[in-house]
């Protein structure tokens, strides 16, 4: 049982591999009775061929502080139990073959906050780092970190941060984007900054200024677009996540916070983006 769990998740974090899902499923059709039901569906799900996938999924991972509370009785709980969940979706995604997740972690407008609230998830994340990087190692995922404004951020939070993106840069299997005091509407303002200084000093011709241009400035600006954006929470707003990004993102909006996501809601919103038609405005 085991070793079909670490098969299943080496080869999704390999990028995918389809056809290799299918003969395990073949070749190991015998030891369907030894693996629990919920994990023959996730193959059976996998190995579909016809499954559409979208390459880039972005997250918002509202609720944890909400269930931290109401499970624990503190917020930390809450958010160390969503450091918990990103960890496993990133198999989630893995095993899809979707190559992009970015999620959003702390926002700059989360400087606000009490002054103890920050400085505690400051020092949680500090401890998530690692965790994660050994998680991101283990299965070939490569980790960056997108801050529209790091000037707050701490020191050693910035060390930890630059050390993992080192130490996974090699990764080729999943890409996951972790956006750190960040925000959309900074981003914005930080690529039309650094338009205007390749205009200023005569390296840009503004009269060729388009979205691809600012795009390409962006934090995101050498990977595709989210095709699909999930909140959690059941709160429907897009609070300054990806502003320019998401222009053409497929939203789906969950009622659980994020720590009590399952892969099976994740399955869910890759089978309703199957069944959408993304025309882009034709």
């Amino acid at each position: 049982y085991y070793a079909f769990q670490a098969a299943l998740r080496a080869v999704g974090a390999a990028g995918g591999g389809w056809a290799l899902l299918a003969a395990l499923r073949a070749i190991g059709f015998g030891l369907r009775s030894e693996v629990k039901k919920s994990d023959r569906d996730a193959l059976d799900e996998c190995c579909d061929d016809n499954l559409v996938v979208p390459r880039h999924v972005a997250v918002i991972m509202d609720g944890n502080r909400r269930f931290g509370r109401q499970k624990y009785g503190d917020s930390l709980s809450g958010h160390r139990a969503g450091g918990e969940k990103l960890r496993e979706f990133i198999l989630w995604c893995s095993d899809l073959g979707i190559e992009f997740l970015t999620v959003f972690a702390f926002s700059t407008e989360n400087w606000k906050r009490e002054e103890k609230e920050v400085q505690a998830m400051m020092e949680l994340f500090l401890s998530e780092v690692p965790r994660l990087g050994e998680h991101a190692m283990n299965h070939n995922c490569r980790v960056r970190f997108l801050a529209s404004d790091s000037e707050p951020l701490p020191a050693d939070v910035k060390a930890a941060v630059a050390s993992l993106e080192e130490m996974s840069s090699s990764c080729t299997g999943l890409t996951l984007n972790v956006c750190l005091s960040y925000g959309g509407r900074s981003d914005v303002v930080r690529a039309c900054r650094g338009i205007a200084e390749k205009v200023q000093s005569g390296e840009l011709d503004p009269r060729h200024i388009g979205d691809a241009t600012v795009k390409h400035h962006l934090l995101t600006g050498d990977i595709p677009d989210p095709d699909v954006l999930i909140r959690t929470s059941g709160e429907r707003r897009l609070s300054n996540f990806l502003m320019f990004q998401l222009a053409y993102a497929e939203l789906f909006f969950l009622e659980k916070h994020w720590p009590e996501v399952e892969q099976e809601d994740l399955m869910d919103v890759v089978k309703q983006f199957q069944r959408r038609h993304r025309r882009f405005g034709k």
